[in-house]
């Protein structure tokens, strides 16, 4: 089983999320623009960024080549939220060095395999986010 130290987290979504539970949470950081990713990743230095798909999928491969041939952003565990499962897509998001793709279906319908996968490597708060975001 996969666990990684997630104690600083950067969430890129659209604005779907409580804003009272994020401004409480100091590890979670939520932003809602492309031009933020990459000023809020040199300011922060997380451990792990979560994408939402569905929400950047045209600047999506920009983003995810300039993190993966920079030394200095290599070292971040990334993961994407999408609404469904694509073959074609979600392999070419694993070769661009996406560690983790998380669908809707695990959270909204959760068997018990896909929901302890999905907490494996996501801390409970932020897997609560996106089960409450998926709805």
């Amino acid at each position: 089983m996969l666990h990684y130290k997630t104690e600083r987290v950067l969430l890129v979504a659209p604005n779907i999320f409580s804003v009272q539970i994020l401004a409480n949470n100091k590890q979670i950081r939520h932003i809602t623009s492309v031009d933020k990713v990459f000023p809020a990743i040199y300011e922060m230095a997380p451990h792990m960024i979560v994408f939402d798909y569905d929400y950047l999928s045209a600047d999506m491969e920009r983003i995810l080549r300039r993190i993966r041939t920079n030394p200095y952003y290599n070292k971040i565990k990334i993961c994407c939220f999408k609404g469904s499962q694509s073959r074609r897509i979600d392999s070419f998001l694993k070769i661009l060095g996406v560690n983790h793709v998380i669908y809707k279906d695990e959270l909204v319908n959760p068997s018990k395999e896909s929901l302890n996968h999905v907490k494996s490597f996501l801390d409970p708060a932020l897997t609560d986010l996106l089960v409450n975001a998926s709805f």
